[in-house]
């Protein structure tokens, strides 16, 4: 018998108006946790983990890319890919804009 996904438990966090991002990616803190909130070339919202996938360490803004200091894996600023290293991405929780104000749905821990 097939075992159900893992689910969680999820949260809608109002991170401000849209208007006062004026420079993206940007750094976002929600609890004890900090993101980068991105947007693609299709103009979609997400909030980007700033914790690299290889080895949970904290990944920096550095010129043009996110890179993680252990290794030096990189990832791009509007979805967050690896551009250098092998097929791996921080991991990217939903935003919405609903009159104005940017909502994150997040893991409620």
């Amino acid at each position: 018998e097939k075992q159900p996904m893992a689910t969680y438990k999820k949260i809608n966090v109002d991170i401000g108006l849209e208007s006062e991002f004026t420079k993206l990616p940007a750094e976002v803190t929600v609890g004890d946790w900090s993101y980068f909130l991105a947007r693609n070339r299709k103009g979609v919202y997400q909030l980007l983990s700033n914790v690299c996938p290889h080895q949970a360490v904290e990944v920096v803004d550095w010129t043009g890319v996110f890179m993680c200091p252990a290794h030096g894996w990189r990832f791009e600023y509007t979805e967050g890919v690896c551009v250098n290293g092998p097929n791996a991405k921080l991991v990217g929780f939903p935003v919405t804009v609903e009159d104005g104000h940017l909502i994150a749905e997040l893991p409620d821990d």
